[in-house]
């Protein structure tokens, strides 16, 4: 017999609870946030469409919306749940990482730029903000304010892997090819030696869509705010780290 798992449980639930009570807000939510769960997203995203129309109210509900469409990489929808959830609740903090995140994947760096910069301001301590902000940096070619923002991220959680990668991306880009070499292995000791094949290929993975997207914006004429020398050398980094992984 099949065993119920927990997801199909509490969509039973949800289904119960609304069939009892149409306007029964926490099952809408609870339905809403099992369908990401469960890889869903078209179908997260309408259900999401229905409970912000119930409550438009519920920053929350936005936050989930939006994070349906980045998970089906539609981001300039994600983009706009992601502003209005922050519209209700400037201090939430989830949508103002996801929401940094899309504007970077969109292009829309100087938008990113300063979402990262406020959200530095309101959590000084969250590592990630720091990895993602310096990961920008780097697109951008400003090598050594990347570095910074690695080293800030290592300093708040020194066991977290991709911070060293990232850094030593950089490092190559920076022509100090020795050195990111090294950092590399350091970043092989966070994870330990059993563990390092299966993150580091799920790393890989990342790494060869940013090389994808890298080649793309090089075959574009206008490159915006991007040096056209910088995303070669960008290019050339990314491609150091998938051969160090591969």
């Amino acid at each position: 017999a099949h065993a119920e798992t927990k997801h199909e449980k509490s969509l039973v639930f949800c289904k119960r609870a609304i069939a009892a009570n149409s306007s029964h807000y926490d099952a809408h939510f609870q339905w809403g946030r099992n369908l990401i769960d469960q890889e869903d997203y078209e179908k997260s995203a309408r259900k999401h469409k229905e409970i912000t129309t119930i409550n438009p109210k519920d920053y929350k509900a936005y936050y989930n919306y939006g994070v349906a469409f980045e998970r089906n990489e539609k981001f300039s929808e994600a983009e706009i749940q992601y502003k209005m959830s922050l519209s209700l609740n400037p201090l939430f903090q989830d949508p103002g990482h996801n929401l940094a995140i899309v504007l970077t994947i969109q292009g829309k760096y100087g938008e990113a730029l300063e979402q990262y910069e406020k959200n530095m301001r309101i959590n000084r301590n969250d590592s990630s903000t720091y990895n993602c902000y310096g990961y920008l940096k780097f697109i951008l070619g400003d090598y050594e304010e990347a570095i910074k923002s690695f080293e800030d991220a290592i300093q708040k959680d020194s066991q977290e892997s991709l911070y060293f990668t990232n850094k030593s991306v950089v490092l190559y880009c920076l022509g100090k090819k020795d050195l990111a070499g090294e950092i590399f292995k350091e970043s092989l000791g966070r994870v330990g030696a059993r563990n390092w094949q299966p993150i580091f290929q799920r790393k890989l993975g990342i790494y060869k869509r940013e090389l994808s997207r890298f080649e793309e914006m090089l075959k574009g004429d206008d490159l915006m705010e991007i040096n056209r020398k910088k995303l070669i050398t960008n290019i050339e980094g990314i491609r150091f780290i998938v051969d160090q992984i591969s």
